[in-house]
C-alpha cells in the first residue's frame, strides 16, 4: 500500500513537472552608444600627386604663323647720311623650318636692295663730288637655333646664321656693262647676319609665347570636371608649382613635359566649392620628369551610406551556434571613433540551457580597424572586439555571446565593396578626358587612366575617406599658335 501511495506521488510529480511552461527569462541591453575617448582620428592630408603632361606642337604650325604674320618689307633704311648706305628688305618667299637635333633650322629667302653713296672733295674749297648707285639681289638666310626656358615662362632662343645667294646677285651696270659684286658684298653680308639672327629670336619669341597656353592650362585645370551625374560626382585639381623639362626639337616637332604638382580629389553630392588661382609660379627646369601619370586622389564612402550597406548585410539575419545558441539583428550601423569603426547591432538572441531559455534585446557594440583588402577590392575590417561596456554587460548577462564566435563571424561579413566603384571612378575620368579635350581653342588635352589602386583610409567625421592612385597619361596638344 506505502508502495502504491509513493508510485502515485512520483507520477503525480512528473505531471505537474509537464504540465509548467519552461522557465524563461529575457534581459535587455541598456548600452550606450560609445563616445569616443580615444585621441582623434588622424587629420586627412590631402595627397601631394604631380601630373606629369608631354606637350608638344608641330614646327609645321610655327612655320604657318611665321609666314602669315613675318611677310612683305622686313627691314627699311633709306638715310644715307649717317652712313652712306641704305637697305631694304622684304621676305620673298616662305619660311622654311625643320626641327632635328634639339635645334631649330630656319631658311628665309629675302630680296635686297642696297644703295650706296660716296662723296669725294679734292681741297677745302673745292666743290664735293656726290655719286651713289643701288642695285638689287637676293639670298637665303640660313639659321639654326637653340631653345631654353626662362624663369617667367618665355622661350629664349639662340641663333646662329649664314646665307646662301639667290636667282639674283648684285651688279652693277656701267652702261651696257654690268660688274659683279658678290665678292665685295659677301664680307658686307657677313657682318650683318648678327642684325638678322638678331631680329629672327625676336620674331620666334614674340611669335611662340608658351606662358599663355601654360596660364590658361594652370587656370583650367582648377576648374572642378563632373565625371558623373548619378552621383553628381566631380573631380577637383588644386595645382601649387610647375616644372618643365628642356624643349626639345626633333622630328618636326618641339616638344617638352609641365609637371605641375597638384592636390587631386573627388567630391560626390554637388560641386565643390573653389576659387581659382591664376597666378603662376616661379617655372622650374627639370630635365627628370617622367612621362607616367600617378595621380593621388581621394574617394569617400559616407557612414550613411556605410550604415545603408550594413543593414542590407546584416538587418533580419540570424546566427546559429552550437547547441540552440542563436542571435537574430534587427538593425545595424556604424560611426567612427578615433581611428576605428564602431559597428552598432540591434540584436534579439537567445540561448537554452535544460528547461530554462534565457534571451537578451538590445544593442551591442563592435570596435574593429578598417583595412583595404585588394584581393577582394573592398574596406573590410579586422581585430572585431566589443567595446569595453558592451562586454561587461554581456559577462554579467549573456556570456555565452561574449564567448562564442558571433565577432569572427560579424568580421568576416562587413564588407564595403570599392572594385566596381574604383571602376567606375575610372571610366568617368577616362570619359572626363575624353569629352573636356579641348581645355582652350588652341590646347588639347587628352589622356587615359590605366590603373586605380587603394593607398590608405582615414575616418573624418563624415566618411570613410580612401586615398587611391591613378596611373595613366595625358598629353596636351597645341595645334594653334
Amino acid at each position: 500500500m506505502k508502495r502504491f501511495i509513493h508510485s502515485a506521488c512520483f507520477s503525480l510529480l512528473i505531471g505537474a513537472a509537464f504540465s509548467l511552461p519552461a522557465c524563461k527569462s529575457t534581459t535587455s541591453l541598456n548600452t550606450a552608444a560609445p563616445v569616443s575617448q580615444a585621441a582623434p582620428a588622424p587629420a586627412f592630408e590631402r595627397k601631394l600627386s604631380t601630373i606629369n603632361v608631354p606637350v608638344s606642337f608641330k614646327v609645321a604650325t610655327l612655320q604657318s604663323k611665321l609666314n602669315q604674320e613675318f611677310k612683305g618689307l622686313l627691314y627699311n633704311d633709306e638715310n644715307l647720311n649717317d652712313d652712306n648706305v641704305a637697305v631694304k628688305v622684304w621676305k620673298k618667299g616662305d619660311v622654311g623650318i625643320r626641327a632635328e637635333n634639339n635645334k631649330i633650322y630656319f631658311t628665309i629667302p629675302l630680296h635686297i636692295w642696297v644703295k650706296g653713296q660716296y662723296k669725294w672733295k679734292a681741297c677745302d674749297i673745292c666743290p664735293t663730288l656726290e655719286k651713289s648707285e643701288s642695285t638689287e639681289f637676293d639670298f637665303t638666310a640660313k639659321s639654326e637655333t637653340a631653345l631654353a626656358f626662362t624663369e617667367d615662362y618665355k622661350i629664349k632662343t639662340t641663333t646662329v646664321g649664314d646665307f646662301a645667294w639667290g636667282d639674283t646677285k648684285p651688279v652693277i651696270e656701267l652702261g651696257p656693262m654690268k660688274i659683279g659684286l658678290a665678292r665685295f658684298v659677301e664680307p658686307a653680308l657677313r657682318s650683318q647676319l648678327g642684325e638678322i639672327t638678331k631680329m629672327l629670336d625676336q620674331e620666334i619669341q614674340a611669335r611662340v609665347n608658351i606662358k599663355q597656353y601654360i596660364q590658361q592650362a594652370w587656370v583650367q585645370v582648377q576648374q572642378p570636371i563632373k565625371i558623373d551625374d548619378t552621383y553628381d560626382a566631380w573631380l577637383k585639381i588644386t595645382p601649387t608649382a610647375i616644372r618643365v623639362s628642356p624643349l626639345v626639337a626633333r622630328n618636326g616637332e618641339i616638344s617638352m613635359r609641365i609637371g605641375m604638382n597638384s592636390f587631386i580629389e573627388t567630391f560626390t553630392n554637388g560641386k565643390p566649392v573653389f576659387k581659382a588661382n591664376p597666378t603662376l609660379p616661379k617655372l622650374v627646369t627639370d630635365s627628370r620628369i617622367p612621362d607616367d601619370v600617378q595621380i593621388g586622389l581621394s574617394g569617400e564612402i559616407s557612414y550613411d551610406y556605410a550604415t545603408k550597406l550594413l543593414k542590407d548585410q546584416f538587418a533580419g539575419k540570424t546566427f546559429k551556434f552550437e547547441g540552440s545558441d542563436e542571435v537574430t539583428i534587427k538593425d545595424a550601423a556604424i560611426t567612427p571613433s578615433g581611428d576605428k569603426l564602431i559597428v552598432m547591432l540591434d540584436v534579439d538572441g537567445k540561448t537554452k540551457a535544460g528547461f530554462i531559455t534565457k534571451k537578451i534585446k538590445g544593442k551591442v557594440f563592435l570596435q574593429a580597424v578598417p583595412y583595404y583588402d585588394a584581393e577582394t577590392g573592398s574596406i573590410k575590417v579586422r581585430d572585431v572586439d566589443y567595446n569595453l561596456e558592451t562586454r561587461d554587460k554581456l559577462l554579467s548577462s549573456a556570456s555565452w555571446l561574449a564567448k562564442n564566435k558571433f565577432r569572427t563571424m560579424i568580421q568576416d561579413q562587413i564588407n564595403f565593396p570599392l572594385k566596381s566603384q574604383l571602376e567606375d571612378t575610372k571610366k568617368q575620368i577616362q570619359k572626363a578626358l575624353n569629352e573636356q579635350g579641348r581645355v582652350h581653342e588652341s590646347v588639347m588635352l587628352r589622356g587615359k587612366v590605366t590603373d586605380i589602386v587603394p593607398d590608405n583610409i582615414y575616418l573624418t567625421p563624415t566618411a570613410i575617406k580612401a586615398i587611391v592612385n591613378a596611373k595613366g597619361n595625358l598629353t596636351i596638344s597645341i595645334d594653334k599658335l
